[in-house]
């Protein structure tokens, strides 16, 4: 993001107001449709006001989608199956319901020649939610469910493929009943025992420090 015009403080309604027209824009026109001038329009304000602010469509779109997520809660219920399950829901619930149809796959290519805009959308957009399945897991591990040298980020990896295959090729959002059996999929190979696992997520909360 561009520093202010010298001497003149930042106005954070501005700043609100554009972002809001920005996400309201990609929802009416898509990325291929999107401009700074109806963005301009939109948020009452002028082409320069938000150029700015932003030098490029690419960087405002990050933080527009960026500030349209919120910071998803790591799932702690003491059933290793149920909190991966949760966690491939809420990233996809922030990714197909949070965001504009069909703009992150366009906006990484747009980003691909700008090594710090791609950071910045990786690390504002995508990281937030790979983070918090990532803790799911590390605790997981330490509670001995998941065998002692699995690979939190890798394990991540492969649960959030599908979330963002779809994502970014289409195909609808990730149906909350699909998680479990992809999630099942995945432990059959990290579990210590997945057996008992299972009977963990089919035991109520207040009984499970019993397995």
């Amino acid at each position: 993001m561009s520093p202010a015009a010298a001497g003149r403080p930042r106005d954070p309604a501005i700043d609100a107001a554009v972002l809001s027209a920005t996400l309201a824009v990609l929802r009416e026109r898509g990325y291929p449709g999107f401009t700074l001038e109806a963005v301009a329009v939109r948020a009452g304000t002028t082409k320069p006001t938000v150029r700015r602010r932003w030098p490029n469509r690419q960087s405002l779109v990050v933080e527009a989608l960026a500030s349209a997520l919120a910071v998803p809660p790591v799932p702690d219920t003491g059933c290793t199956r149920c909190d991966l399950a949760r966690s491939v829901r809420l990233l996809a619930e922030s990714l197909h319901h949070r965001l504009p149809p069909g703009v992150l796959a366009p906006l990484l290519a747009d980003c691909a020649h700008d090594a710090a805009l791609h950071r910045r959308l990786v690390e504002s957009v995508v990281a937030p939610g790979l983070q918090a399945a990532e803790a799911a897991v590390r605790r997981a591990v330490d509670r001995g469910d998941l065998r002692p040298d699995t690979d939190p980020r890798m394990l991540v990896d492969l649960l959030a493929s599908t979330v963002y295959q779809r994502a970014l090729l289409g195909g609808g959002p990730q149906e909350p009943r699909s998680a479990g059996p992809l999630v099942d999929l995945v432990l059959r190979g990290a579990a210590v025992d997945y057996e008992r696992l299972v009977r963990v997520s089919e035991t109520p909360p207040a009984l499970r420090h019993l397995h």
